[in-house]
């Protein structure tokens, strides 16, 4: 009985803890669409502020399905923190793109974007949105710990 309450107050803290970090991208995603009148690559720019929203849709998402998740607290806890990392480097990396217009990583609008950033914004950049792959592992493991028919 126990253990069911520590598991049950564990969920509803990492719910309301994606809630808070779903509010600040959000907050940060309307921010950034103020951020394209003095941004070098205004298209990256505004990249940035639909990112942010949609990844706050994503976070307030998976806060409200967070409780149906049936791992482990150490499972939970990479999901829980590859995401976040993987988002915030994404809005961050798209960003910096914008005010730096690093045009390399962005293979569709790159070449309608105006050159200006040195190699090591684009290094910089190019790291920050190769990190937001951790997005991709934390739904992986989210599809692997979800495998299987309902019980009950």
């Amino acid at each position: 009985m126990a253990e069911t309450e520590t598991r049950e107050a564990s969920s509803v803290a990492a719910s309301r803890s994606l809630v808070w970090h779903g509010a600040l991208m959000a907050l940060l995603g309307l921010l950034s669409g103020f951020t394209t009148i003095v941004a070098k690559a205004p298209t990256a720019a505004l990249s940035a502020h639909t990112i942010g929203l949609v990844q706050a849709a994503l976070l307030f998402g998976l806060a409200g399905a967070w409780p149906a998740l049936r791992a482990s607290p150490r499972t939970l806890g990479l999901i829980k923190y590859s995401l976040l990392v993987g988002l915030y480097a994404n809005w961050v990396g798209a960003q910096l793109a914008g005010f730096w217009s690093a045009r390399a990583m962005f293979v569709v609008t790159g070449a309608r974007m105006p050159e200006g950033a040195s190699p090591w914004m684009e290094v910089v950049v190019g790291a920050l949105l190769n990190v937001s792959a951790l997005v991709m592992v934390s739904c992986a493991i989210i599809l692997w710990v979800s495998r299987g028919g309902s019980k009950g």
